[in-house]
């Protein structure tokens, strides 16, 4: 049994995409959600600050991990994927090219178009005023990181090749995810092709679909209280 604690951000959406992909293919991998309400402060409580000291979701904990020992926790999206991808023997190659493949671009998502398209949203959606230069600036980078996946995308079905992988599952929530700052995709239409592949497997709906069961007030504005507890200092202690 795997104890995911999530959220329905990008990141969250991750792991759900994995853990739904891998009961299709019959990894049989029990997983229950542990809501982390990050408007409500969830993610400086003491219990989840135990298993994820950066005070971020998602995270997990491993009730039976391979190794026969007490419960294993796992934070940092990225590392979850790995190590359920291990764990279970799916969506990553075990060959040495093919492996390799994949940990570049997942490093790269985790490295790059994540943070920059993270900070995109955040001046274009959430800052309390516009500052022009950080909005271009990051609409910039967001727009070459969008690129640079395009490209690889000329000649495969995936970015690791003809597999879906753990790398595209990295990916995938991170492109245009903010509907008040929509990205321009149309400059790229392989981007597109492999958005929309993605987007129409079963696994894939059915993690989208649990974004609106854990948290009903999705797509609603943010409170300025809400806004404080994501962007501000954590409490005091």
């Amino acid at each position: 049994m795997i104890d995911l604690y999530y959220w329905p951000t990008p990141n969250g959406h991750k792991v759900t995409l994995l853990l739904e992909e891998l009961a299709e293919a019959g990894a049989k991998l029990d997983y229950a959600i542990k809501p982390v309400n990050i408007g409500a402060g969830d993610q400086f409580r003491p219990g989840f600050l135990a298993i994820s000291p950066n005070n971020k979701m998602p995270a997990i904990v491993d009730q039976a991990p391979a190794d026969g020992g007490a419960p294993l926790s796992v934070f940092e999206s990225g590392a979850i994927l790995v190590y359920l991808a291990e764990k279970t023997g799916r969506f990553l190659p075990r060959d040495l090219r093919g492996r390799t493949a994949v940990m570049e671009w997942l490093f790269w998502q985790v490295g790059g178009l994540g943070p920059m398209t993270g900070q995109y949203g955040h001046f274009h959606v959430y800052a309390p005023e516009p500052i022009e230069y950080a909005r271009r600036r990051y609409a910039d980078e967001a727009a070459r990181l969008l690129g640079v996946l395009d490209r690889r995308l000329e000649g495969r079905a995936f970015i690791a090749g003809d597999q879906y992988t753990i790398a595209d599952m990295a990916a995938y929530p991170w492109i245009a995810p903010y509907d008040k700052a929509p990205i321009d995709l149309a400059p790229y239409p392989r981007l597109r092709e492999w958005q929309a592949a993605i987007a129409a497997r079963p696994a894939t709906q059915r993690a989208y679909a649990l974004a609106r069961q854990v948290n009903p007030d999705l797509g609603k504005p943010m409170s300025e209280e809400e806004k404080k507890l994501l962007f501000g200092p954590p409490p005091a202690r």
